[in-house]
């Protein structure tokens, strides 16, 4: 009777969870960065909202000037810390709200598997790549890397390992153990018809955003920008993933 009575406790706990439960660093990022954006569109003029985003924006024409010994707002430490800032700093509520809407699903999935500290040291090693990757791809010095979507894609790219071994069902909940499942190889992952199917939509999002917003001056290079994102998070998981990969299972 207490076996039944205990299963029966469990039961009810597992129906009384939250329908969303957010890991604490992704609460954090989506707070942080909605702060950031209500605070300079509302309490900071025109011109100290361009000097806020160029103190914290990633830019190659920072670089440049400051080795021309020109000032740039910020000085040599944002030269630090830009590589990492720029991705709190969307440039529109659209795009905002699109780049948290995407933070939310995959964001939490790979959260949850990482852990707060590998989710951070993820990100951030993302962030970086994804600002070298930007200034190698910028035609004009002047070009502004600003907001979240190549780390988002990063996240994508890393829960592509692991979500369809894990099954779509509890993204949002991780109910039980699905996300200790070990992850997809990455040539194994290249089989797989469900992943092959969702890369294709992703590409295929991304190439109609390109081609609807090319007036607004983004271009191809955005285009490959956000697809190297993709890779690079594939690429990044297997550093930082706890678990063994799939290809590393017994028998």
């Amino acid at each position: 009777m207490a076996g039944i009575e205990e299963a029966a406790m469990q039961s009810d706990n597992d129906n009384q969870q939250p329908m969303f439960n957010l890991p604490r660093v992704i609460l954090a990022f989506i707070l942080l960065s909605v702060g950031i954006f209500v605070g300079r569109t509302w309490y900071l003029g025109g011109d100290g909202v361009a000097t806020f985003l160029l103190t914290f924006c990633f830019t190659p024409m920072r670089y440049q000037y400051l080795a021309s010994g020109v000032g740039f707002p910020g000085g040599w430490p944002a030269g630090l810390w830009s590589p990492f800032t720029y991705v709190f700093l969307s440039p529109t509520p659209s795009s905002l709200v699109f780049d948290l809407l995407w933070l939310t699903a995959f964001g939490t999935a790979v959260a949850r598997r990482f852990g707060a500290w590998r989710f951070i040291f993820f990100s951030a090693t993302a962030a970086v790549v994804g600002a070298g990757l930007f200034w190698l791809l910028a035609r004009d010095s002047q070009a502004v890397l600003l907001g979240p979507n190549f780390v988002v894609a990063a996240l994508l790219g890393a829960a592509i390992r692991f979500i369809y071994a894990a099954g779509l069902g509890g993204i949002m909940t991780m109910g039980g153990d699905a996300w200790r499942q070990p992850a997809l190889g990455i040539v194994e992952m290249w089989s797989d018809v469900r992943v092959l199917q969702l890369l294709g939509f992703i590409f295929a999002a991304n190439t109609l955003f390109a081609v609807l917003y090319a007036s607004s001056g983004l271009d191809g290079r955005m285009l490959l920008h956000n697809a190297l994102g993709y890779i690079a998070g594939i690429l990044l998981f297997s550093l930082f993933d706890p678990r063994s990969s799939a290809a590393n299972r017994p028998g």
